[in-house]
């Protein structure tokens, strides 16, 4: 009985399908946007595949110099450090940008202002990195930011966390966590017994994070990239149009007082494009 039924949905949905496929008036349409979803889905799994090969592969490098270094026990450049050290004031201070670093033969000067409440965190932080002999603590302690042009306007210092603690995994971390969450997933379906059944329960709550914070980033990197050419100006003599909320910004502050009228806009904007012997016709009279 139970074979039957399951022939009986298996031909309805391959009939239903096929017609669905090659209907005489849309049927060609479906197959094409069939297939070129297809080849989409095609690109986007060998575009991932080879993100996060490059990925694995850069991770790896850096832990193999990383023992290197361990081994061979040699002190970096001046340049390098100086390097590190500003990689460090990223990830323990609001305002990096104020802190002014100098490295004199492995030993680090820090100096510019800061808050009071991220000094010992970052002198241990820069005291911890390969190659610092010696820091000298110049800072200008404040207590707050206020009347301190250069500690406006900053940011949550992260600080040293791991991967999996942030909110958008690597390529390589959002890999490997799908991946186990997949295999915890296909053994809960093959065994089914309570400790399989929880292990997969934690499989798909672990690959869901997976797939949300491989959107979240992608969608950071669209809100970023949208946002860098809404900043893009009008260059200098070009005839594109201005904001409407921009022209009535100016007429605000002309000498009657008020918004422009329409009537005015288009008049001027006339006279600008074109010779006041040569009016165009859909200005207003």
């Amino acid at each position: 009985m139970f074979n039957r039924i399951k022939r009986s949905v298996t031909l309805a949905g391959l009939s239903a399908s096929t017609m669905y496929l090659f209907d005489p008036d849309l049927g060609r349409r479906r197959r094409s946007l069939l297939r070129d979803q297809f080849h989409h889905a095609v690109n986007s799994f060998s575009r991932g595949i080879d993100v996060v090969a490059r990925d694995l592969q850069n991770r790896l490098y850096g832990t193999v110099c990383e023992v290197q270094h361990l081994f061979t026990g040699r002190d970096a450049s001046d340049d390098v450090l100086l390097a590190r050290v500003r990689t460090t004031l990223g990830r323990y201070t609001s305002h990096p940008r104020s802190i002014v670093t100098e490295v004199r033969d492995g030993r680090l000067i820090l100096s510019g202002p800061i808050l009071a409440d991220e000094v010992d965190g970052l002198v241990s932080a820069v005291k911890a990195v390969y190659g610092v002999r010696h820091v000298e603590n110049k800072l200008d302690v404040h207590q707050s930011t206020e009347n301190v042009s250069a500690l406006q306007d900053g940011r949550c210092a992260p600080g040293e966390s791991s991967d999996w603690m942030q909110q958008n995994w690597s390529p390589t971390t959002r890999f490997v966590a799908g991946a186990l969450g997949g295999m915890a997933m296909l053994n809960c379906l093959a065994k089914r017994t309570l400790p399989a059944m929880i292990a997969g329960t934690g499989g798909f709550l672990l690959f869901v994070r997976a797939l949300e914070s491989g959107a979240g980033r992608a969608g950071a990197q669209t809100g970023a990239a949208k946002s860098s050419r809404q900043r893009q100006e009008v260059p200098a003599g070009s005839n594109a149009p201005q904001a409407a909320s921009d022209r009535r910004t100016i007429g605000s502050h002309s000498g009657d007082g008020g918004a422009m009228p329409d009537d005015r806009l288009v008049d001027e904007a006339s006279e600008e494009s074109f010779p006041a012997s040569d009016a165009p016709s859909f200005t207003r009279r």
